[in-house]
Parts: structure tokens; C-alpha cells; sequence
């Protein structure tokens, strides 16, 4: 496995893929990432929690980018023969 554009689209795809399956709920509500108002102190406190809220409510709308991505990926590692 080279260095190369495609295996850094593939780790940063593998990466989405892991923080779309995060349940807000059930996994990230046990720690306090679940919401940017239920931290239960002052935003400004703590400028990294609120990135990382932020990151994970964002990542939630590329959802449907996401899977095509995969497909895509999963189509051209078929047909190319990635290894």
C-alpha cells in the first residue's frame, strides 16, 4: 500500500464512515457530546468540546455523500483491483 491520493481518500473515507455510526444518544451522550447546551458549564470554557460537537453535528449532514463515496470506492477497488 503506497502513499498515495487514493489511499488518503480511502483513510478519510474510512475515518467519516467511522463518525457517522456514532449514536448521539447512546454513545456520545455519556460524554457530553451530544449537545453543545448540555455540557453543563460555559462554551467558552472548553473551545475543543464545542469543535468536536460541532465536528460531529456537521459530519451527520453528509450522509448521503458519504454512502455514494463508498460505492464509488467499493466500484473502482472491484473493477481496478486494489490491493
Amino acid at each position: 500500500m503506497g502513499f498515495s491520493l487514493w489511499n488518503i481518500f480511502k483513510a478519510g473515507l474510512l475515518f467519516t464512515n467511522s463518525v457517522l455510526i456514532l449514536h448521539r444518544k447512546r454513545f456520545l451522550g455519556k460524554h457530553g457530546l451530544d449537545d453543545v447546551n448540555n455540557m453543563g458549564c460555559n462554551p467558552s470554557e472548553r473551545p475543543f468540546q464545542v469543535q468536536a460537537i460541532g465536528l460531529l453535528q456537521a459530519v451527520q449532514y453528509l450522509k448521503l455523500p458519504v454512502i455514494a463515496a463508498n460505492i464509488l470506492t467499493i466500484v473502482f477497488e472491484l473493477l481496478l483491483g486494489g490491493g
